[in-house]
């Protein structure tokens, strides 16, 4: 009862808050799912990386239901935050599409609380509050989500205002958890993010008189943050090299640039009115120099989501960014700052007004992102049996995979060379087993698509695969083969001794992705040490 009595305010805005987001919210509780570019893939690889986590692959990697059943290894490489946070959400019982929607309206609703928290360590409640409302009702957090439907992103935007809310409540553990979960939410947020994260803690640094201190803390909050998060991005940056990725380009990028309602007359308003504040030294740059940082940042990523940066796109990585107005999302956190610093600082008479007025300008900006062009219901079955591979341009396929599967095979395991028999096939996207019957060597091939993990054995016929490490019988051991992928369709092939034999292939961390899977257990043991260590968020002497 003390606790709510004493931040009974703080409740009440959050409520408030809450209540401000249903509109942004409110289509997402229609039946069925909403007309978007990315949404419904969403939808579709999730149920693949659902299927997969029950398969027994923990981190999940390889989606072998997708690509026709001859499996994509696109967990591996795209942002599977949103999949291990809809994991518990089906399994409470929501389906597919309702898990995905759920997690776009708690994100949406997350990101003004969290911002309205961050934003509270500066400002008074009245101009956090509407900073709150910008962040949310930003044109471009609205296309995010009904538009694009980038489940990612719009959790990245979300994930945001919590970090810089932790690094200024100097929370060690919060900042470090949550910087871990920024780098699997999205791939091109997570590198955008992190320039804006370090530029704020360069500046928190600078102006600190305790440097050595805020430095140590800062750094130790990132390592914990990438060590966390290595089990994901080392294998996705390091085995990049194994797909046709570099050689793809996903976008025509010109035909992205962020028009005017895009941007959004809420932003401009904004700049122009932060511009007009520092002209009359309303805002003090001495006094304010994160709000100049904040409103340089601004200036540059709405310059670099439109078209006037055109010849400049020459030079930025055009493959890994893919759109220019995702520099928008850098402008909606400096923009929802810079305007609760007007409000802030504006007089006291013109407090209110100028509040009332810059929300007006916003709902303006937001009204025609507010609701999906258009809502159907396909059923659970459609996404949950989808075979597609859920990526613009199949970006992720191995680049010895030469002819891309167009539809299911007929048989997951057939002879190509030699006489026998295949029997008792058995598959998920972790294990492959059948039975072989021959007699001569001959090759058979297992319609999977070959990816680092998979390895073969093959047993005498008396013998089960789980006496492999229990026999004594060395013949029960099993025997390695070796898997061919040197075939136009990059699938796995294997040479069979003569004789009755069962085989079994299995998906399994490499080296590097073992490795990198201790790092993050180490980092995530570590960093819980540190919680219950220090129960409280480190503060400054």
């Amino acid at each position: 009862m003390l606790w709510l009595h004493q931040n009974r305010k703080s409740i009440f805005i959050s409520v408030l808050i809450v209540l401000f987001c249903i509109p942004a919210v409110l289509p997402l509780l229609r039946p069925g799912f909403f007309q978007s570019d990315d949404g419904e893939w969403m939808v579709i690889r999730f149920s693949a990386f659902y299927q997969a986590l029950a398969d027994g692959q923990f981190p999940v990697r390889f989606l072998g239901r997708l690509n026709h059943e001859y499996g994509y290894p696109v967990a591996n490489f795209l942002y599977p935050g949103f999949m291990y946070l809809g994991v518990p959400i089906h399994f409470l019982g929501f389906g597919f599409v309702d898990t995905v929607k759920i997690i776009f309206g708690v994100s949406m609703i997350a990101s003004a609380i969290f911002c309205y928290l961050w934003l509270s360590r500066f400002f008074d409640k009245l101009s956090s509050f509407v900073g709150a409302l910008f962040y949310l009702y930003a044109p471009y957090h609205l296309f995010d989500l009904y538009k694009r439907g980038s489940i990612g992103e719009v959790l990245a935007l979300a994930v945001l205002p919590f970090i810089l809310w932790q690094i200024e409540r100097k929370s060690l553990f919060w900042s470090a958890i949550s910087i871990a979960f920024l780098i699997i939410s999205h791939n091109t947020l997570a590198v955008l993010f992190l320039g804006l994260i370090i530029v704020y803690m360069g500046l928190d640094i600078y102006i600190s008189k305790y440097k050595k201190e805020q430095l140590k803390k800062f750094l130790l909050m990132i390592m914990f943050g990438l060590g966390i998060s290595a089990f994901f991005w080392i294998p996705a940056f390091f085995e990049l090299q194994y797909t046709v990725f570099s050689q793809t380009q996903v976008s025509e990028w010109g035909a992205y640039f962020a028009d005017t309602s895009l941007v959004g007359f809420s932003i401009i308003f904004i700049i122009l009115l932060t511009t007009i504040f520092f002209a009359t030294s309303r805002i003090r740059i001495q006094k304010h120099r994160l709000t100049l940082l904040l409103f340089i940042i601004s200036i540059v990523s709405v310059f670099f989501a439109s078209s006037p940066s055109y010849h400049l796109w020459n030079i930025l990585p055009v493959s890994f960014i893919q759109f220019p107005f995702r520099f928008l999302s850098l402008a909606i956190a400096c923009i929802s700052f810079l305007a609760a610093c007007i409000i802030s600082t504006s007089s006291k008479n013109l407090k209110i007004p100028v509040a009332v007025l810059s929300l007006i300008i916003l709902m303006f900006s937001a009204k025609p992102f507010l609701t999906p062009s258009d809502f159907f219901d396909k059923g659970e079955g459609i996404y949950a049996t989808n075979m597609d591979t859920t990526t613009v341009k199949n970006e992720y396929m191995p680049k010895w995979v030469k002819e891309k599967p167009i539809e299911r095979f007929k048989e997951k395991v057939e002879i190509v060379e030699g006489v026998g028999k295949v029997e008792t096939v058995s598959y998920n996207s972790k294990k492959i087993t059948f039975d072989v019957l021959s007699k001569e060597n001959m090759k058979v091939r297992v319609n999977t698509i070959y990816y680092p993990g998979w390895n073969a054995k093959f047993y005498p016929s008396r013998c089960h695969p789980e006496l492999d490490s229990g026999s004594n019988d060395n013949d029960c051991k099993g025997k390695e083969l070796s898997i061919d992928y040197q075939n136009n369709k990059g699938v796995m092939e294997l040479q069979m001794p003569k004789g009755e034999s069962r085989v079994e292939l299995k998906f399994s961390e490499t080296p590097l992705r073992l490795t990198s899977n201790i790092i993050s257990f180490l980092s995530l043991l570590a960093i819980l040490f540190l919680g219950i260590k220090i129960y409280k968020p480190l503060s400054l002497k």
